[in-house]
């Protein structure tokens, strides 16, 4: 005698002998399999058997339900029958009020009658949801909304995520064609951050918010100061704060030979914030960002002679800007200053100061007295 291929069903054989038994048979698993329906799921079987009363068998069953997880239990003339599940039946958890279907490993929640759904292991919108992403939706629109005072509501939303401690990451990732593109949130930390990346993988902080202080870091980590910007800050375009700065002396004596314009070292940096300014060899300053500079320089005479003494501002190698031409008689340390206000474009423009005597004199190592200063003011 064989079975039916679906439901398992019993068939008769030719000129089988008590023919009614069988068909009894598989009457009795119609009836039993037919708008299938269980009491509940039962890891064991029920003390009191219940002629008819069908059970979905537990996962880590016990006692007579052992081994028989995701069978269908059945009380059939005063005795358990377990039906094993195919592919795509339908089961009705009465005690759940759910519909559940087998997928062939295991059964699936389909619909819930429950007022409150919950506890949902995943649930895809649109799409397929799996263990990475559990909740997982892929629609074009998804809308929010308060439950209003006159709803009974507050009138307010709050979407709350939570991270388990400050080593973790809580945020959200704004991805194109699957790759990151940018992130926003508490991540490694709890200062808060909007990170951007080219390509997905190397990344760079455009904001961070010191959750303690409030001070706020633009491309680099907030410091003691309210706002800290790595970088250029320009309005409307223009460049116009955290430019190119320097100051340099004259460390050493300078011999200046007479009748000539001589170039003068300025060998000791106060301060190069660009690094724009060689003071090892040309003692040239040359900034890489175009713009308006305001420079000055401050020459002072060691050797007093008669005669003049000049300081000379050049450009790209040539006389640009002269300063004070001073013609003194007689002994005393005197000084010649220029002044400029210069365009310079940020890639080969440089600048250097000259200065003429008509004897030789020397330029003294004064860090009051010989200097050479820029600084950007205005974006090009």
């Amino acid at each position: 005698m064989t079975d039916t291929m679906r439901l398992g069903l019993p068939l008769m054989d030719a000129a089988q002998a008590q023919k009614h038994v069988t068909h009894n048979e598989a009457l009795a698993l119609l009836d039993a399999l037919t708008h299938l329906s269980v009491l509940t799921r039962a890891a064991a079987p029920a003390v009191t058997l219940v002629e008819g009363a069908r059970y979905l068998v537990a996962k880590n069953p016990t006692g007579l339900f052992a081994a028989r997880s995701d069978q269908i239990a059945v009380v059939q003339d005063g005795a358990w029958r377990f039906l094993s599940p195919r592919t795509g039946w339908r089961v009705f958890v009465e005690d759940e009020i759910a519909l559940i279907v087998y997928d062939g490993a295991a059964w699936r929640l389909i619909a819930s009658g429950k007022s409150a759904p919950d506890q949902f292991a995943r649930l895809g919108v649109g799409t397929v949801s799996d263990a990475a992403n559990p909740l997982s939706a892929k629609l074009n629109n998804a809308l929010f909304a308060s439950v209003n005072v006159a709803e009974g509501g507050t009138g307010d939303l709050r979407l709350k995520l939570n991270k388990e401690g400050s080593a973790n990451s809580v945020s959200q990732l704004y991805q194109s064609n699957w790759t990151g593109r940018a992130e926003t949130g508490l991540m490694g930390d709890d200062a808060y951050k909007i990170k951007i990346s080219s390509d997905g993988v190397g990344w760079s902080a455009a904001l961070t918010i010191d959750t303690v202080t409030g001070n706020t870091g633009l491309g680099v980590s907030p410091s003691a100061a309210r706002l800290d910007v790595g970088g250029s800050i320009a309005v409307n375009g223009k460049i116009a704060v955290n430019g190119p700065a320097f100051s340099a002396w004259a460390s050493s004596t300078q011999v200046t030979p007479a009748g000539v314009f001589t170039k003068v070292g300025f060998r000791t940096k106060e301060f190069d914030t660009a690094n724009c300014f060689d003071s090892v060899s040309l003692s040239r300053f040359k900034p890489l960002v175009p713009g308006y500079y305001q420079v000055s320089a401050t020459l002072r005479q060691t050797s007093p002679t008669d005669g003049e003494w000049l300081a000379m501002l050049y450009k790209n190698g040539a006389a640009f800007k002269s300063g004070s031409d001073l013609s003194v008689a007689g002994g005393g340390n005197f000084q010649s200053h220029v002044s400029a206000l210069v365009y310079l474009n940020g890639a080969t423009d440089y600048l250097e100061v000259f200065v003429y005597s008509t004897a030789t004199a020397s330029v003294s190592n004064s860090q009051s007295g010989s200097f050479f200063q820029a600084v950007m003011v205005r974006g090009a």
